[in-house]
């Protein structure tokens, strides 16, 4: 038996382990050459034995595995949480990039490793696309080509791969990063080529360093097919070396340098990168400069499915021209048109005629072929998204709703509204739709780029078993598609317009800004985002709801009411309404009257036929609404009477819609559905664009004209609000656009010249920027002649009298410096001053009407003279306000909003205020900019728009006033004596009318100390100056402590050795700041330079010694922010608070009213007002308290960068630090920092000096062989990896670990960084206070008002985190590159990927 057993053992077990098994690493060293013997009688004993139940022999050695698989079961669990390099780090996983359920069954050729290989159906232009292919798919492909190695005239092969993920090939498959909590979600790092290359050249070292831990494997990540939709996912060991490792860019220029003929381009497109953001010119760049006829372009993306066709379609669009220009036919053509025109054929009657009717049969019978077309889609669609799946069932629904299904039918061959308003603005729109049309059909093997906006939109109505936020994807995935069909069609028009190409496609939208504002309304995430999808936009009727869900449902009903008119028409009327054919004029618009009589207001000399018709007041300006033509020429003729010695008069039109003259009188297109409402199509539009669609918009009426005989259908408006329609007869000569109206009376009988200007604003808006700059060229032009202006807008109201304020405010600017020009600053104070005492309260009645906004004030503070800039701005407000005022406007908005009943209607008259209120806001910006240019005929000075952007604490007010929301229409209170009341309480009295620049109403001042400002546990305090600490200023190297290539340099704490330091501490007061310079040597006699920098934005100013803040008095315990304010405004500010302060204390009788902050019970303050007696002397600037320093002895050199608190400081602010350290570093033996509690913008001081002082003196660091204190991945357990908690307290967020990957030099950033943070902890640890507000975010209930308010702050000091390491990153890449001079905010624009993840709103 024994030998029997003997003889059935396998040999290739007679070692215990299969042949394959690799041999153990320890032991094949020893005896690399044979296997050990096998002694086949003890074998067969302990077989014999183990038969009988003996149990062997203790002196009996164990047989140990040969193999690695103990190892890899034991570590397969935990891989993926210990993961420790630099791209392929904990928590990310290599995924097979494998779509099972994204291939297409149906194409003619299929090629092994190459899914969804195909090219267009027609035009052989030489275009293909395909997901992302296999090695020997690579190969197959560009065998099929014909691009092999030495093969004669191979074809040159251009690829283009659109992948914005980290890709590596491992023994020829792709391999993606994932997110092990989400793996089938692609991962967003970066969408710059550059960028993502070299993070998949450290993926690749990540995996070769990795395998080496583990013999030479490394975890991946297969995803198996299943017929159920997504299949499972296995982890699996794969084997790789340096042979089989491969980047994209590898793979490519190894097949090159083997002699295929390929090139290679990188064009990252993430699905939601936005489409105007150069993409297609980059695809452009390369097409445009090869041979359409020995070239082929390739296009790839992960499934070859949207950004594939997409591109293949641009391609297609950019082939075509390409072909055309060398004089070839258009491919799009029909072949029997093209062979017809070649071969000259004709009939005896005259081949003109012939050959048009045979073109219009041709067009005819294609359009009945595609609507054909169109309906049996829609009907196979509506199948299967209705859940029955029932054709019977779609059948039925279409037959029994015809208005549905001509919408449906409208909306599949693409006529969205947005799309139709398109052409509009475009040459030949119509033409570049419909062969975009043509090519999308061509290329939908995988996808139908127009029939993805159908088929989600239905899709979203349809689908009611899923929950809400799997309907939202189905919504966001039909915007997005119909965002890229509007922008397929605008590049066409743009490619039809170009020559050489020589302005990009980015550059030509920028210029058409009617075309933004419509994708700005196709990108609408506020209101109803259906409306996007007319004429699909309601689709109730098919919804499986009740009525009552239904009419949440944005559809007709609520648009006539949102609208506030009703059409009463005849069927026939409402026929040719929906059937119109124009580019303008097109289906469901209205030509409506634009005489607008129930808006009339009565003014003193009134002109029939001219709305609202009044002269401004001591000016020579008058507005209007929109006139007849008899009142244009009525108003032209006052006008002259009332300026006999002009020789010119400026017409300024305002109007944005589009408006053409029919029988004497101004109509104005609308949609059918919203009758009473101005049509945002063209907002933003230019004026010579206007007048063009104008003139479109003519063509229109008049085609229309000759189809009805000569009549025309309008539209009126009737008392009650009803539009009505009207059939008049019009001969074509009647109908006139503007342009035309007045070059007719240019030159008109009086001598006076008649000089017409279309400058379009959009209803409802502030004007931009553009609007503002032709509205100062227009005055200045007209200044020397003095010639009167007329305005006029749509109803003489808002823009008329909106631009009269700017008008009038730019000619006092002018006729300031005019009058003055050696003294120009002292004319502008000449003419405020009386204004301004006006707005003090000299007037009660006056000062009660020109109240004033929080907003407002705020803005007031950062300006030069505030107040007086307001001043300016009231008084012409007030001049200009027969017809409407804009300030009364916006407290009769707010009054009705807070009276109404209604929420519907509490939000209209809200938002109404709010856009009133934005338009006081810029009036204020434009007046204090006036105030800071001079006037040139040359037009040499800043622009509006430079002004505004030079100064970002702007923008931050202006997100203030849009997040306060109906908040911000609440004036600020104003207290007052009145005769008969009792007095108000003193401090009230004080504080409600304080009207400095600063110090203004409802602000106090508030002492800059209170309880528990000092952290107890520090080593040393000293009073006076809260949170006072010293540390050493550099780090020291630290050899790495093991080869792995992930680890390099360490850091660890300086000791001081050379003598630099540096400090940080509160505001202190001045006593304080003179002991803390004792106490580091710097006093009067002193060794020791101090360069002191103080990171305060809001302003500071010292009361008897004592520094004290402005706050606003319902919010006393925030500080008044002004993110994005200069160091020199900042200072500015404080030189007027000084004087705000001073003034008051003069009118006091050297009391000024302060305010402390008192410790009532713990965790329960109170502000208590204080009056104190002070000397003018006793008020100081911190720049004043720092100078008397300087004037006693004291060693210290003074500066200010601006951070707001609790938020990282912006680049501009780190690239100054980064000067003032550099700067100080051969000079200062400390460098110290202060913020209001030296808590966390001080500690970010210290880092950010700390890793500049570090990086500068790299090469002389001293070498420590001291490891640092905390070690951050060789604490964790090598098999369970770190805790959670653990993990977060070294910072290992999935923001900051993305961060990482995406950097350069990223871990050794977050290394220095990290050392950096520990060692300035004495106060603020950051990533231990990231993670003490997660616990605090994730204690808090859910959605309240805590929890958004501390996430905030949670996310702000995360950015900080990231901010800084992104800092380090930069400083190491300047170091490697010593003869770069690029400052860090334009290091940072390149390299957007970094801001995008720091945008993140994740503590995950």
């Amino acid at each position: 038996m024994v030998s029997a057993l003997l003889l059935n053992i396998p040999p290739h077990l007679h070692n215990n382990r299969p042949a394959s098994a690799p041999p153990p690493s320890a032991r094949s060293t020893s005896q690399p050459s044979s296997p050990p013997s096998i002694d086949h009688q003890t074998v067969a004993t302990r077989i014999l034995n183990d038969s009988k139940g003996v149990v062997g022999s203790k002196d009996l050695p164990a047989a140990e595995p040969l193999d690695l698989m103990p190892q890899l079961q034991r570590s397969g669990p935990s891989v993926v949480k210990t993961r420790t390099g630099s791209v392929l780090s904990r928590g990310l996983i290599l995924k097979t990039d494998h779509y099972p359920s994204g291939r297409a069954l149906d194409l003619d050729l299929n090629v092994h490793g190459a899914p969804n290989f195909r090219s267009p159906r027609q035009g052989n232009l030489n275009v293909f696309g395909v997901a992302q292919p296999r090695t020997q798919g690579l190969r197959g492909i560009l065998s099929v080509l014909r691009c092999r190695p030495n093969i004669p005239n191979p074809t040159h092969v251009v690829w283009f791969s659109t992948r914005e993920e980290p890709i590596v090939y491992i023994s020829g498959r792709p391999f993606v990063l994932r997110d092990a909590s989400d793996p089938r979600r692609t991962l967003k790092l970066s969408d710059r080529a550059e960028n993502l290359e070299a993070i998949e050249l450290r993926l690749k070292d990540d995996i070769l360093a990795e395998a080496n831990r583990f013999g030479g494997l490394i975890l991946t990540h297969n995803e198996l097919a299943s017929d159920s939709g997504d299949g499972p996912i296995l982890p699996t060991w794969t084997a790789v070396d340096n042979r089989n490792v491969r980047t994209t860019r590898e793979l490519m220029e190894n097949m090159r340098n083997d002699g295929w003929n390929v090139e290679y381009h990188r064009i990252p497109i993430s699905p939601d990168r936005p489409i105007e953001d150069n993409y297609l010119d980059a695809y452009l760049r390369v097409i445009k400069w090869t041979d359409p006829l020995q070239t082929a372009l390739v296009f790839n993306c992960g499934m070859g499915a949207v950004r594939t066709t997409f591109a293949m379609v641009a391609a297609c669009i950019l082939r075509r021209k390409q072909l055309m220009d060398i004089g070839m036919a258009d491919p799009y053509v029909p072949r029997t048109l093209i062979r017809r025109s070649i071969s000259g054929v004709s009939t005896p009657s005259g081949s003109q005629v012939t050959d048009t009717r045979i073109l219009q049969s041709l067009e005819q019978a294609s359009l009945q072929h595609d609507t054909n077309k169109s309906l049996l889609r829609i009907t196979y669609i509506l199948q299967q998204c209705l859940e029955t799946r029932s054709t019977q069932n779609a059948i039925e629904l279409l037959l029994t709703q015809p208005v549905l299904l001509d919408d449906l039918r409208k909306a599949h061959m693409g006529n969205y509204s947005v799309v139709l308003s398109l052409l509009g603005c475009l040459e030949n729109g119509p033409m570049a739709k419909k062969l975009v049309d043509r090519i999308i059909d061509d290329c939908d093997h995988v996808t139908n780029l127009r029939e993805d906006i159908f088929i989600n939109r239905l899709k979203y109505s349809l689908t009611t078993s899923m929950d809400e936020e799997q309907r939202e994807a189905f919504l966001n995935r039909a915007a997005k598609a119909l965002e890229k069909y509007f922008f397929i069609i605008a590049f066409t028009s743009y490619v039809g317009s170009q020559g050489d190409f020589s302005q990009s496609f980015s550059d030509w939208l920028e210029a058409r800004t009617e075309i933004w504002n419509q994708i700005t309304f196709l990108r609408k995430s506020h209101g109803s985002r259906l409306n996007v999808f007319a004429p699909i936009n309601d689709l109730s009727s098919l919804s499986k709801s009740s009525a009552e869900g239904g009419s949440l449902v944005a559809g007709q009903r609520n648009d006539v009411t949102i609208a506030g008119g009703q059409i009463l028409g005849d069927e026939y009327s409402d026929h040719v309404v929906k059937n119109r054919k124009g580019i303008i004029l097109r289906e469901g618009t209205l030509l409506k009257s634009d005489q607008w009589l129930s808006k009339s207001h009565h003014v003193a000399d009134g002109v029939r036929g001219a709305i609202n018709f009044r002269k401004i007041p001591g000016t020579a300006i008058y507005a209007l609404g929109q006139p007849t033509l008899e009142a244009i020429d009525e108003v032209v003729d006052k006008v002259k009477q009332a300026h006999p010695s002009s020789n010119r008069i400026m017409w300024i039109t305002l109007r944005e819609e589009p408006i053409v003259y029919i029988n004497g009188a101004p109509y104005c297109l609308r949609r059918e559905r919203f009758t009473l409402r101005n049509m945002k199509d063209y907002g933003g539009i230019s004026a010579s664009r206007l007048e063009a669609l104008e003139e479109r918009l003519k063509d229109d009426v008049i085609e229309e004209l000759t189809s009805f005989g000569g009549r025309l259908l309008l539209h009126t408006e009737t008392p009650d609000g009803s539009v009505i329609p009207v059939w008049e007869e019009v001969d074509p000569s009647n109908v006139l656009v503007l342009k035309e109206v007045m070059a007719q009376r240019r030159h008109s009988q009086g001598g006076a010249e008649l000089n017409y200007v279309r400058i379009p604003i959009t209803a409802e808006k502030p004007p931009d920027f553009t609007d503002l700059t032709e509205l100062i060229d227009v005055v200045i032009r007209n200044n020397a002649s003095n010639s009167p202006i007329v305005l006029n807008c749509q109803l003489g109201r808002g823009r008329s009298t909106l631009t009269s304020v700017i008008i009038v405010l730019i000619q006092q600017w002018l006729s300031n410096w005019s009058k003055t020009p050696s003294s120009p600053k002292v004319a502008y104070r000449d003419l405020t001053s009386t204004s301004i005492t006006t707005l003090d309260g000299v007037d009660g009645s006056r000062s009660e009407r020109r109240q004033s906004y929080q907003v407002i004030n705020n803005l007031l503070r950062v300006f030069r003279k505030g107040p007086k800039v307001k001043s300016a701005v009231d008084d012409a407000i007030d001049k200009c306000a027969e017809v409407f005022n804009l300030r009364d406007a916006i407290e009769e908005a707010r009054i009705r909003a807070e009276q109404s009943t209604d929420e519907r209607q509490r939000r209209l008259h809200a938002q109404k205020g709010l856009q009133n209120l934005r338009r006081y806001f810029e009036l204020i910006i434009f007046q204090a900019y006036l105030q800071s240019i001079e006037p040139d005929t040359m037009q040499s000075f800043e622009t509006i728009e430079s002004f505004v952007r030079n100064r970002p604490v702007i923008k931050t007010f202006e997100k203030e006033l849009l997040a306060d929301g109906v908040n911000a229409l609440k004036p600020l209170e104003r207290a007052q004596d009145i005769e008969g009341m009792a007095e108000p309480d003193e401090v009230k009295q004080v504080v409600t009318n304080r009207s400095g620049t600063i110090l203004s109403a409802s602000t106090i001042l508030k002492s800059d100390f209170f309880s528990n400002l000092q952290k107890m546990s520090l080593p040393e305090r000293i009073e006076g100056a809260p949170n006072f600490r010293r540390v050493p200023l550099m780090l020291r190297l630290v050899p790495p402590h093991s080869p792995s290539p992930g680890n390099g340099t360490d850091f660890a704490a300086g000791n001081g050795e050379d003598e630099k330091w540096v400090c940080g501490c509160g505001m202190p007061t001045v006593q304080g700041l003179r002991q803390a310079l004792a106490r580091i040597d710097a006093g009067p006699g002193g060794n020791n330079l101090v360069y002191w920098t103080s990171l305060r934005e809001e302003p500071v100013i010292y009361v008897a010694g004592r520094p004290h803040v402005l706050r606003l008095v319902d919010r006393p315990l925030e500080n008044v922010e002004a993110t994005g304010v200069t160091t020199a405004v900042v200072e500015a500010m404080e030189e007027n608070f000084k004087k705000d302060i001073l003034l008051e204390v003069r009118a006091g009788n050297g009391r000024i009213l302060l305010h402390d902050e008192v410790e009532e019970r713990p965790g329960v303050f109170s502000i208590i007002p204080i009056w104190e007696h002070v000397s003018d002397s006793d008020i100081m600037t911190p720049r004043d308290v720092f100078d008397l320093m300087v004037s006693e002895g004291y060693r210290v050199d003074y500066a200010r960068v601006a951070v707001t608190d609790e938020q990282a400081p912006l680049p501009v602010a780190l690239s100054q630090l980064l000067e003032r350290v550099r700067s100080g570093l051969d000079k200062a033996g400390d460098f110290v920092f202060n913020c209001q509690m030296g808590r966390g913008r001080t500690t970010s001081g210290m880092v950010t000096a700390c890793l500049i002082a570090t990086v500068t003196y790299w090469d002389s660091l001293k070498v420590s062989n001291t490891p640092p204190e905390i070690a951050v991945e060789e604490q964790y357990d090598s098999i369970d990896g770190p805790s959670e908690e653990e993990a977060y307290l070294q910072g290992e967020y999935k923001t900051i670990l993305h961060l990482v990957g995406v950097l350069s030099h990223g871990k050794m950033a977050k290394r220095m960084t990290d050392r950096a943070i520990d060692v300035m902890q004495d106060v603020q640890n950051l990533r231990k206070a990231i993670y003490d507000y997660k616990l605090k975010i994730d204690a808090c209930e859910k959605g309240s008002a805590k929890q958004r308010k501390l996430f905030n702050v949670g996310i702000n000091y995360l950015y900080r985190y990231g901010a800084l390491i992104v800092f380090a990153n930069y400083l190491l890449e300047m170091r490697e590159n010593p003869g770069l001079d690029c400052s860090f905010p334009a290091w940072l624009k390149e390299r957007r990927e970094i801001t995008t993840l720091l945008s993140r709103r994740t503590l995950d």
